[in-house]
């Protein structure tokens, strides 16, 4: 049990479960598919939901903070950070961020580092265009609209790759590292920062379970890998595992913002189905994932890991 997630939540498991099945059809979202449509469906429906309760400057990820500074300050900087460790650790002069979404990564990098080079790659036009938007005046920097698994991209043209919470959203995450390997120089290395199993579902207990395909469907993530066969299949492609954290102790204070918000909503049960009129399907769904979260991560049946894997020479 990780105390400091533990301790979030004001409810038994199972009574939070009912408040989900008595809001949305649990049992229909665990049976859902997701693909790339899907995901790219998912963010422009929940675009304004982000902006106002998750991050004004595009940030879509879930924030790390190690406890210092602000209190308000909920991590979501923190990714950026560690990269900008690494970037300076390889000296690297050209990087790109696999899923940059609204572009808010790699935008902070290239304002900061103006001697570096940055592209970002995402599969949404409208990410896309926002991004190349809040970007304007940065020369450092380029926005494709593009599928990773597959770029039109010369090989072996970056020192470094960033990917924070989307290979968990991708079709075939081997094809997305294969593409990785294939445009890094050698000792170039990648940063994953992600969600993952940190064991079987079938280990777990039967709440637990549904809670975990609850928070994997409604972040509009098919499934969450799990993380020693996810390493040895990135071992496979070629790349060494030379850091692998559990951060999971670092969410605790976005993790504690998200699930208050989201227990304000499910509070108001006279009010849900007017709301849910109001607002798109997904971007709503989104509070299911933030009042279970802290329990699966909690347990240990979600981590969340800063993975950085290297190219051989």
């Amino acid at each position: 049990m990780i105390d400091s997630v533990a301790q979030i939540t004001d409810l038994p498991l199972d009574e939070a479960l009912a408040l989900v099945r008595k809001a949305f059809d649990a049992a229909e979202i665990t049976r859902r598919g997701i693909d790339s449509a899907g995901v790219v469906e998912y963010y422009r429906q929940s675009e304004r939901a982000y902006r106002m309760f998750h991050s004004g400057e595009g940030a879509l990820h879930i924030g790390m903070s190690t406890g210092k500074g602000d209190d308000d300050d909920v991590g979501h900087r923190r990714h950026v950070e560690l990269f900008a460790e690494l970037l300076e650790s390889i000296d690297a002069q050209q990087a790109i961020e696999f899923g940059s979404g609204m572009g808010y990564n790699v935008r902070t990098l290239a304002r900061e580092m103006p001697a570096r080079q940055f592209v970002g790659v995402d599969l949404s036009p409208h990410h896309t265009k926002a991004a190349r938007k809040d970007a304007a005046g940065l020369k450092n920097i380029e926005f494709i609209e593009g599928n990773y698994q597959q770029l039109d991209l010369p090989d072996e043209a970056f020192d470094a790759v960033l990917a924070i919470e989307t290979l968990c959203q991708t079709e075939d995450q081997h094809l997305a590292i294969a593409e990785a390997y294939r445009i890094l120089k050698p000792g170039g290395r990648m940063m994953v920062i992600d969600c993952y199993r940190n064991q079987p579902l079938d280990a777990v207990d039967e709440q637990l379970r549904e809670a975990a395909l609850l928070v994997e469907k409604t972040a509009a993530v098919d499934k969450f890998a799990e993380l020693e066969p996810w390493q040895q299949m990135v071992r496979e492609v070629g790349f060494e595992v030379i850091e692998c954290t559990d951060r999971s102790t670092e969410t605790a204070r976005d993790l504690r913002r998200l699930y208050r918000l989201s227990r304000r909503f499910f509070k108001m049960s006279l009010a849900v189905k007017l709301i849910r009129r109001a607002m798109p399907a997904l971007a709503m769904e989104n509070a299911v994932c933030g009042l279970l979260m802290p329990y699966t991560v909690g347990h240990s049946v979600h981590g969340y890991y800063t993975i950085t894997l290297a190219k051989p020479v």
